[in-house]
């Protein structure tokens, strides 16, 4: 094939005809707007990104209360709504960085022995992917974009009555909440390919180091 025609293949506008088959072609997702997503449906979609809590750190009385206030929140709920879990990689390069900082450091050659060993396994724990974040997300869809989010706005003041931290999700949460699902090697070092200044993986860091940078 000639240049001229590989050019002319490049440059050719985006239609209904060539768009069969490409990544557009199935992603439902048609437009991504504050504290919405619109799909090709002309449906609308708003999320809560919800905290985790460890229930194991509560007493058997508080447990039962918060599972029985999440209940009644789950029986109040009507229209289309999805539980969605998605994990996310966690950048460890902080932590190890701060590691090999130490051990440059210091002379005592057991520690430096020590620290090279938490280097090691740092390491392997970063390749591997085992260290991961679980984000937690409720979605809602409604034809009613007002509606939508005014309902997501109440529910979310509910469940903080009910002892659950969340918030609504604003369009970068949404945006990032697709690139995680459909980009999770790149997940732990990048975001969401727009507006990206004041957005960075999560890191890992050790207390000293949190105390340092605040």
């Amino acid at each position: 094939m000639s240049l001229n025609k590989l050019w002319e293949k490049a440059t050719r506008p985006f239609t209904a005809s060539n768009q069969k088959g490409s990544v557009q072609a199935w992603m439902p997702v048609q437009d991504v707007a504050d504290y919405h997503m619109t799909r090709k449906d002309r449906w609308h979609v708003a999320g809560i990104r919800v905290s985790p809590k460890n229930i194991d750190l509560l007493s058997l009385r508080e447990q039962k209360s918060l599972i029985r206030n999440l209940k009644e929140v789950q029986n109040g709920l009507h229209g289309h709504y999805q539980i969605f879990c998605v994990g996310r990689p966690v950048d460890l390069d902080g932590y190890i960085a701060h590691l090999e900082e130490i051990k440059t450091k210091i002379e005592n050659p057991i520690r430096k022995k020590i620290l090279q060993s938490q280097i090691k396994q740092a390491a392997h724990t970063a390749i591997s992917g085992e260290s991961l974040e679980t984000l937690f997300f409720l979605l809602f869809a409604a034809e009613n974009k007002a509606e939508l989010i005014e309902l997501v706005k109440q529910l979310v003041t509910e469940l903080r009555n009910k002892g659950i931290g969340c918030y609504v999700c604003d369009h970068k949460e949404l945006m990032d909440m697709q690139f995680v699902f459909t980009h999770p090697v790149q997940a732990a070092y990048e975001r969401m390919p727009e507006d990206t200044k004041d957005y960075l993986p999560p890191q890992f860091l050790n207390p000293e180091r949190m105390k340092e940078h605040g």
